[in-house]
Formats: structure tokens, sequence, C-alpha cells
């Protein structure tokens, strides 16, 4: 006696779109929280741990978008957020710049936004699962 095999669930569009949404929350929370401790210093140490933690957590969520959808440019949705967010929190009214150009904000940038958009657009998509659209 053979089984049929189930069928693979589609995502709808609401659903992918109010998983968008929720990524895209993440992503600029992350970016506003990354930028806040970006000059924490240990005694007379600056230490930068929140790029990493920013990093981490952008790659989180594009690997998460690209289980949502096969298409690249929603596997990269949340580091574009990311670079978004970064660069308005730097265009701020009064010409204040909460991240001030150097080292560390360089840093911030590649760790939390390009280096997920790479990931995102160069790397092959994971295995499909049920939601895969």
């Amino acid at each position: 006696m053979t089984a049929a095999a189930p069928s693979v669930r589609r995502a709808p569009a609401a659903e992918l779109a109010i998983a968008l949404v929720l990524l895209a929350v993440g992503a600029a929370a992350s970016c506003v929280l990354a930028s806040a401790w970006l000059t924490m210093y240990v005694g007379p140490v600056p230490l930068p741990i929140s790029v990493l933690a920013a990093g981490a957590w952008s790659l989180f969520l594009v690997r998460v978008a690209s289980m949502w959808s096969g298409r690249k440019i929603v596997a990269a949705f949340p580091a574009l957020v990311w670079i978004l967010t970064l660069a308005a929190i730097n265009l701020g009214p009064g010409g204040d710049t909460p991240v001030s150009i150097g080292l560390r904000a360089l840093a911030l940038l590649a760790f939390g936004g390009l280096i997920p958009l790479w990931v995102a657009t160069l790397r092959p998509s994971p295995v499909p699962d049920t939601h895969r659209r």
C-alpha cells in the first residue's frame, strides 16, 4: 500500500506581507540599538560589541526571510531595511550624526548591512519547506 505524497502548502500573500513587516521591524530595531551601543567603553577601551550582535541578528533575519520565499529580493529585504535605517538615523534633523564616521561606523555598516545583503543575494536559498512561496 502506497500513500500519496503530501501537498506542499504555499504561503499566502498576506502571510508573506506580515512576515516581511515583522522582519522589517526587527531589522530597524536592531539598527537603532546597535547604533546606540556603538560607543560603549569598558574603562578606557572601546568595545563595540554591538557590531557583532547586529551582524549576527541581521544574518538571522536574512535566513528567516529566505525561508519564506525563494526570491532574492525577499531574502535581502531585512538587510536593505537595516541599511536604510542606518542612513535615516544619520540624516536626522539638525545635522546630527549619532553614528559618527569612523572605523566603528564602517564596521557597523559592513557587519550589520552589507555582509547580510551579500549573503542574501549571492548564497543559494535553503531547502524548500512547507511555507515556501
